[in-house]
């Protein structure tokens, strides 16, 4: 059964993912942080059970160490500051020339 996405109710237990766009942090983190929840018998790290394969976070641990309750839906659509990809595009400091400008003279032929 799938969560209806235009409930208002939050589940009871969040998802890797929803628990990263909450808290801001990657998915490494995110794991890094359930595993040591796991081996340290809940003294540190994010609160999380194991149901079976999966990893699950309870929602009022959360809001509890956020000290306020979850909005939901987590990803709004109708959020008033969506996120905006702002990363600069990769370009390289080479590039590859095919033919010999006067600023790029060609020093071998092909």
């Amino acid at each position: 059964m799938h969560p209806n996405p235009t409930s208002h109710h939050p589940p009871m237990v969040l998802t890797i993912t929803e628990v990263m766009d909450l808290l801001r942090i990657g998915r490494t983190k995110a794991y890094e942080q359930a595993r040591l929840f796991l081996d340290t018998d809940g003294a540190d790290g994010l609160p999380c059970v194991r149901v079976g394969d999966s990893i699950r976070f309870p929602r009022r641990a959360i809001e509890a160490l956020l000290g306020q309750p979850i909005p939901w839906p987590i990803n709004d659509p109708t959020d008033a500051d969506p996120p905006t990809n702002t990363a600069p595009l990769r370009t390289t400091a080479r590039t590859r020339h095919t033919s010999a400008t006067p600023n790029n003279p060609q020093l071998f032929s092909a």
